[in-house]
């Protein structure tokens, strides 16, 4: 069974792994450090996306991205669809869109308060975070284009019968000369 599903990841389009690989990555990316340094008492400390202030839209974020795995996963292991299929693509760029807004809205909150505790600095997992965002956002948004390009190609598509097409008109023959030589 693992082994099946698997080959049914591997079997994914490209857009399908870049997406997912992004969302994983930046799922991944919450448990690293995101904002550490010296406070103010001279302790050393280190906060991940679940720790500090933010931690409640680092846990909003941790579950958008989860939402975007399972939607692809659940299907390919074997359960039930989370989402039809015809809404997938809108889901899933509404989803990475909303986690790329709240990851730059703790990007600009913890680099603002950076600036007022200069021994503070933003870590690699925020950084992560975002990337990951950002790129699956932008491979959701090329996905709902692609769906939508598909069923407006649907639409417009007439696939002649070809028993009732007309038959080909044979090659003519060379052109008679009608002019007379004078």
């Amino acid at each position: 069974m693992p082994n099946r599903a698997l080959r049914k990841i591997m079997a994914l389009d490209l857009e399908e792994k870049i997406l997912n690989g992004a969302s994983l990555a930046a799922f991944l990316s919450v448990f690293f450090p995101w904002v550490g340094g010296e406070w103010l008492g001279g302790d050393v400390i280190t906060y991940s996306g679940l720790g500090f202030f933010t931690s409640f839209i680092g846990l909003t974020v941790l579950l958008l991205h989860l939402y975007i795995l399972l939607i692809t996963f659940v299907p390919v292991t074997g359960g039930p669809p989370i989402v039809q299929r015809r809404n997938r693509d809108i889901v899933r760029l509404l989803a990475a869109l909303l986690a790329s807004i709240l990851t730059i809205a703790i990007w600009t909150v913890l680099t603002k308060f950076t600036f007022e505790f200069s021994r503070l600095q933003v870590h690699f997992g925020l950084y992560g975070t975002l990337g990951g965002s950002l790129v699956c956002l932008l491979y959701a948004f090329l996905r709902y284009q692609e769906s939508k390009h598909s069923v407006v190609k649907e639409l417009f598509s007439h696939e002649e019968d070809q028993s009732h097409a007309k038959k080909p008109i044979p090659p003519s023959m060379e052109p008679e000369e009608h002019r007379t030589h004078l």
